[in-house]
């Protein structure tokens, strides 16, 4: 199988899976966040960012640099994998208690605790399923992480509406987001064990210093974008309180779910362009333009609709309640288009092994967020971070798409960008003059935006060959 026809297979599958997995994702979160309520749904989304943010010192990195490693050399699969599961018994250990220390330092409410304690073992169980999801990329076997990724959002959902019906609390959630990782996790372990080299349990010391020395850039990189991109809801909760974390993160819950996008090429791409960074400069050069290009068309019309159709995606999904949510969606859905190139842009950089680099950018991107939000968030609460989170996925867009001009080929931006944004306005016009059923209405927009791009020529042959490769047998 030729790498085009098998980028197009593994992003076919993990694409199902997880629009699988958002769609579940999407319906048994607005029934939760209606059935806690602001406050409680502001408690529960803080324990998951919190954990979240913790979660990275649980993996330090590892776990990306095992895709790396593996699929350049797989004989090194088994040894690799076994020594990876000591390391991060030892991390979750530490994470744990360094979790425990925070929560206690300031003074939370028992609720609260409880409910953080019980998403920091979800959050510990996840970490390892990635770690096993790792060794599945690095193989290109990505059929396997899919099924994973389904069942922990059938359980999920199952498990969401249980709680819904049987009334339960805050705690009982938190307690099935832990059980639903567990199964995953065993399911994970089942697979590694069946399917790829067992994993040989080890304590090689050299291996430890030397894996950590390579991971410490991936790791120090992904806390800081994960602190930068989690640290307003655990800040809000700090000054604001739970409600006005509740009616932030209502919101900022639909932009994850449109991040599927470029999780899933980014996922798809990385073991390719590690590869071709090695083998192939000009591949690897094209699939960095291609990536802009295409990132690039979808997430301008994302969202330019959304903003015109906020109020009543709101009120659709949230109801009344959460009204106040409006504002912060209109301003949070222009990370979209950001986030579409700076998770590729991420990816590639880490493929060309410049984790240094990714570093001082990742630093510069964090300090920046949490020091225009401490002085934002007091005055202007929620709204406010709604606008921080914007510029500082912008400075990070400015600062990567920078270097990797300089390190790849300088990329015509102009050239890419008014097309696009030519065709979203005038769907954007379409929006506003037609006051139609919400589907209906955005069902028409996406006719029109595609058509209006091929109208535009915006796709070049070369679009069109790859798209007729990738599809053609044999």
């Amino acid at each position: 199988m030729n790498t085009a026809k098998r980028i197009f297979k593994n992003t076919s599958i993990l694409f199902i899976a997880q629009v699988v997995n958002y769609i579940l994702a999407f319906f048994y979160t607005i029934y939760l966040a209606r059935y806690l309520g602001v406050s409680g749904f502001g408690v529960l989304t803080f324990g998951i960012s919190f954990t979240t943010i913790m979660g990275v010192t649980a993996d330090l990195g590892l776990s990306i640099l095992a895709v790396r490693e593996i699929a350049r050399d797989k004989s090194i699969s088994s040894g690799y994998t076994g020594n990876l599961i000591v390391i991060k018994l030892v991390l979750s250990s530490i994470t744990m208690g360094l979790i425990v220390l925070f929560m206690n330092l300031f003074n939370y409410p028992s609720q609260t605790i409880q409910v953080v304690y019980l998403l920091a073992i979800w959050m510990l169980f996840t970490s390892f399923t990635q770690l096993f999801y790792s060794v599945f990329q690095a193989y290109e076997k990505m059929e396997y992480q899919s099924l994973g990724t389904i069942l922990y959002s059938i359980l999920l959902f199952s498990g969401v509406f249980y709680g819904i019906f049987n009334n339960f609390s805050i705690e009982w959630f938190a307690l099935i987001y832990l059980i639903v990782s567990g199964v995953t996790l065993a399911y994970t372990v089942f697979i590694q064990i069946t399917r790829f080299p067992r994993p040989s349990l080890q304590v090689n010391w050299n291996f430890w210093k030397s894996k950590l020395t390579l991971a410490l850039p991936l790791s120090i990189a992904s806390i800081f974008s994960t602190i930068a991109f989690r640290v307003d809801t655990v800040l809000l909760s700090l000054f604001q309180g739970y409600i006005v974390v509740g009616l932030y993160t209502a919101p900022y819950k639909i932009i994850e779910v449109l991040l599927f996008i470029p999780s899933v090429y980014s996922a798809v791409i990385f073991p390719v362009l590690s590869r071709f960074h090695v083998s192939s400069k000009e591949s690897f050069q094209l699939i960095y333009v291609k990536s802009i290009k295409y990132m690039i068309i979808l997430g301008l019309p994302i969202a330019a609709g959304i903003t015109i159709l906020s109020n009543d995606i709101i009120l659709l999904l949230y109801q009344s309640a959460f009204s106040g949510s409006v504002v912060a969606l209109q301003i949070l859905i222009w990370t979209v288009p950001l986030l579409l190139l700076t998770t590729s842009f991420g990816i590639i950089l880490i493929s060309m092994n410049k984790q240094v680099l990714a570093i001082r950018l990742t630093f510069i991107y964090m300090i920046f967020n949490i020091g225009v939000n401490l002085v934002v968030i007091p005055q202007f609460s929620y709204l406010g971070a709604a606008v921080v989170t914007v510029l500082t996925e912008l400075v990070n867009f400015i600062m990567l798409f920078y270097y990797l001009s300089k390190f790849i080929c300088k990329v015509p931006l102009h050239k890419l960008i008014w097309k696009p944004a030519l065709a979203t306005v005038i769907m954007s016009l379409f929006i506003i003059s037609v006051h139609l059923n919400i589907f209906i209405t955005v069902l028409l927009a996406t006719v029109i935006y595609f058509a209006l791009l091929i109208l535009f020529k915006t796709f070049s042959k070369g679009d069109y060959n790859i798209i007729r490769k990738l599809v053609e047998k044999g």
